[in-house]
């Protein structure tokens, strides 16, 4: 194959793995972003529950209690709703990651041939080289 094949070649694989990190950095990001929200809205309902426990033992009202209780439910059930989304870009994140991976073998892959075929090519031009001086080197000493 023409050395240009392979240079194509090794450009397409270059921008391909380029576009798969990328992509990768993006679902990741994603999921950090709805992962942290989620912590946080977690983290909301258990200072609400606190809450709840504090105005309970100081004796405030039915109404009160209520209201914070079912503020805390809210937010329980605000984050058990996104679990699904969590898990969901969690996998796509491993995903991303594993094809930008793959990608990424693949360019080095074809690197590693084409490095190895530049060092046999120049194996075969110093071998020629060689032989081409040995038959000059030996014309002479025909000539003699």
């Amino acid at each position: 194959m023409s050395s240009r094949v392979f240079e194509v070649l090794q450009q397409m694989l270059k921008l391909r793995k380029d576009r798969s990190v990328a992509q990768s950095k993006r679902v990741q990001a994603e999921f950090e972003r709805v992962r942290n929200f989620n912590l946080q809205v977690e983290s909301y309902a258990k200072e609400y529950e606190t809450q709840w426990v504090k105005a309970a033992q100081q004796g405030d009202t039915v109404l009160n209690l209520q209201t914070q209780a079912n503020f805390g439910l809210n937010l329980r059930a605000t984050a058990k709703s996104q679990e699904p989304e969590v898990a969901a870009l969690k996998s796509q994140s491993r995903e991303a990651l594993d094809k930008a991976l793959q990608d990424a073998q693949r360019l080095k892959t074809l690197q590693s041939f084409l490095a190895k075929r530049k060092q046999q090519r120049q194996r075969q031009f110093e071998k020629h080289e060689d032989k081409a001086l040995e038959d000059v080197l030996q014309a002479r000493q025909n000539t003699k």
